[in-house]
């Protein structure tokens, strides 16, 4: 797969070529690569927008810190990890249309099956799984934001409700550090697509129920026996998140050491 390091120096190549060897247009030049670089000109993730990035400024800014006990969910540099890296590169040979129709299909149907997939034919899906994980970084501003502007009096119900979910979210979180962990260790990649694949899945379907309830709050305002009872549900998301996180931190450290799993 092309890196950023590849394309850098083939793009110096290419420009010095045309050049007689002038020093400050030399650099001058390598710092407009460096420029088209970040401007996302080599990827298949594009950058934050101007816009977009002074909404987040501006929510950080004015971010209130969470009541006592209440974590709050992490900032990741996974964009800047995947950028650096150049995990999302399209693969040589492969067209942006085949990354196009993988954004359309399901995390796990797409990779649950490919652990025994060469490597010449996994190492194409990376940049897929690469742009899932960043937009992850992007869905946490957004349900932070919804599960703050959710409507609670202090010690209420509903003040119960919120902390829980963010305990859920806060928890789910902890995926992007399992894969910031084993992002970069040497492993089959079929067995990176599953286990990346496995993590994608079980993020989403926690985020998809956290959206799910914020959506319908009120339905159970003032009722403590439903309440009572979501609060288990949630309970158990947590620890059913504990468990599979463990799972696959395993199984990333059984590949990495070449053990079967």
């Amino acid at each position: 797969m092309a890196t950023i390091v590849d394309n850098v120096e083939n793009e110096v190549c290419e420009q010095l070529a045309e050049l007689d060897l002038n020093k400050d247009e030399i650099l001058k030049k390598a710092e407009q690569i460096d420029k088209d670089i970040r401007a996302g000109k080599y990827a298949i993730i594009p950058p934050l927008s101007d816009e977009e990035q002074n909404l987040l400024d501006a929510e950080i800014a004015k971010r209130a810190p969470p009541p006592e006990g209440v974590p709050e969910a992490a900032d990741f540099p996974l964009h800047d990890i995947v950028r650096e890296r150049g995990l999302d590169q399209p693969a040589e040979g492969t067209d942006l249309e085949f990354y196009e129709e993988l954004k359309t299909k399901d995390a796990r149907t797409i990779y649950k099956n490919m652990k025994d997939v060469p490597d010449a034919i996994a190492r194409k899906y990376l940049p897929d799984l690469a742009r899932r994980f960043v937009e992850f970084e992007r869905r946490i501003k957004r349900v932070e934001r919804m599960l703050w502007a959710l409507p609670r009096e202090n010690q209420s119900l509903e003040d119960d409700r919120f902390e829980i979910l963010t305990e859920l979210l806060d928890k789910s979180c902890q995926g992007l550090e399992i894969w910031e962990e084993h992002h970069d260790r040497k492993i089959p990649l079929g067995h990176r697509c599953v286990l990346e694949g496995e993590l994608i899945h079980l993020i989403t379907s926690k985020f998809d129920l956290i959206d799910k309830i914020c959506g319908e709050f009120d339905k159970l305002k003032g009722k403590r026996d439903e309440v009572n009872d979501e609060r288990d549900m949630l309970r158990y998301e947590i620890r059913h998140c504990d468990m599979i996180f463990t799972e696959i931190h395993e199984k990333f450290l059984k590949s990495y050491l070449d053990m079967d799993w």
